[in-house]
């Protein structure tokens, strides 16, 4: 039964890695397209699992390393301009304290240009961070 899951963990972190790298390209193409700064939400340095890319600037509610980034809450406020980029979040709303706010933030900032990679609900990384469990 441990060899199932920690199979099972193993597949869903390579998946959500893939799905991650694909987001983030996604991500930068809309931005290319669009001419606007791709702002990264969770800094790619920081956490268990590092991510894809820092594009243009990194939001994180702790210091990152990444050259461009900020310090802020999104559930507070993200310290842009309306509708002036394009937003790229890996496994950040999970761990979020208000959920409404912080989708309503990056709705803001980005206007809807917006790509989301979430830790999957049925996974142990999941029931080990109950956040992960929402339905975003």
């Amino acid at each position: 039964m441990i060899l199932f899951i920690a199979a099972w963990e193993a597949f869903w972190h390579v998946h959500r890695a893939w799905r991650r790298s694909e987001d983030y390209r996604a991500a930068i193409a809309r931005a290319k397209e669009l001419g606007r700064p791709l702002v990264v939400i969770g800094a790619p340095d920081l956490g268990p699992t590092t991510g894809p890319g820092a594009g243009d600037l990194v939001v994180d509610i702790a210091p990152s390393e990444c050259p461009n980034s900020i310090v802020a809450d999104i559930c507070a406020g993200i310290p842009l301009a309306d509708d002036c980029c394009v937003v790229y979040v890996s496994c950040v709303l999970e761990y979020v304290d208000d959920l409404q706010a912080a989708c309503r933030e990056i709705e803001r900032v980005s206007g809807g240009n917006v790509f989301v990679t979430r830790v999957e609900p049925w996974t142990l990384t999941a029931y080990l961070y109950p956040g992960a469990r929402r339905t975003l």
